[in-house]
């Protein structure tokens, strides 16, 4: 074979692996961005995750001079503060992050996405800066925008979230971060049905095509989602959304029958991104990617 044409099939092949692992994981949402370093030697964008941390996207420097957190918060009265960093790990089946004692010269060189903590909150700190050794700053962004808040709630009177067959009633449903709800007083009489899951997704249709599963937290894995089949009442239930969506894709969340493709329960949800911006997303603390076997 032509050694051109199968480095030219392989390119191919990388590439269309790369765009099926973007079509999966979805178009994400960073927060609220306040703008990209100013300094000729430093990129990435920065965005408020929440109103205590900072997330630095394609954080990129050719500055060969830095100290092992090259990052500090100024206050209006030039009071600095080092922060914690942790840096963001994406695999085929999940995510996590991870604590950086020292961010190494070799992702100094490479666009690495990190998570930054912060001492106090943002309305404390005027701006996010990167120093050199002598701390003298090479790129900076003004923090001149409200963190996103958690959104509270998609209706105002108890008893008015979900709401269905087989006993399905829930409190109003409060959204934690882009991906995970936090749903109330639920009760589902679950033993009577063949399976039963937490189900989003849009259009008028509520089907296997048009929604996704999501996850229980505490009880499933990113990659194993499992049946409700006990009885459920007046539980607290976290559920995360599928990673190809957040909550600004999503029109509703049912209690879904995924055997027989039917919809027990729904509720209209969905925020629009301009106007109700809520924390991204932002996976556990780990030391290593997490285990995918989980049994049901």
């Amino acid at each position: 074979m032509n050694f051109s044409i199968r480095n030219g099939r392989l390119l191919f092949i990388a590439c269309f692996i790369s765009s099926l692992f973007d079509v999966l994981h979805g178009i994400e949402y960073f927060g609220v961005s306040v703008g990209e370093f100013s300094g000729t030697d430093v990129e990435g964008e920065v965005f408020l995750v929440n109103s205590t941390h900072l997330q630095i996207l394609d954080f990129k420097t050719n500055n060969p001079s830095l100290p092992p957190v090259p990052f500090v918060f100024i206050s209006a009265s030039e009071e600095k503060s080092k922060p914690e960093i942790y840096k963001y790990h994406t695999s085929r089946n999940t995510e996590w992050i991870e604590k950086l004692v020292s961010l190494g010269k070799e992702q100094h060189k490479t666009h690495t996405r990190l998570i930054v903590k912060m001492t106090g909150s943002a309305a404390q700190w005027k701006q996010f800066a990167v120093v050199d050794v002598n701390g003298r700053v090479i790129g900076s962004v003004d923090l001149n925008q409200k963190p996103p808040q958690p959104f509270c709630c998609f209706e105002s009177e108890p008893d008015m979230g979900l709401f269905g067959e087989y006993g399905i009633i829930s409190d109003p449903i409060e959204v934690i971060d882009s991906r995970t709800l936090r749903i109330s007083r639920f009760s589902y009489k679950a033993s009577q049905t063949p399976d039963g899951y937490f189900f989003a997704g849009a259009g008028k249709d509520i089907d296997t095509k048009t929604g996704k599963k999501a996850v229980i937290v505490g009880k499933d894995s990113s990659v194993n989602n499992c049946p409700m089949l006990k009885d459920i009442t007046d539980e607290t239930m976290i559920v995360r959304l599928d990673p190809s969506q957040t909550i600004y894709d999503i029109e509703w969340i049912s209690v879904f029958c995924y055997k027989y493709s039917h919809d027990f329960g729904h509720l209209d949800i969905g925020l629009v991104e301009n106007e109700e911006q809520v924390p991204p997303y932002i996976p556990d603390v780990r030391t290593s990617e997490p285990s995918a076997i989980q049994k049901c």
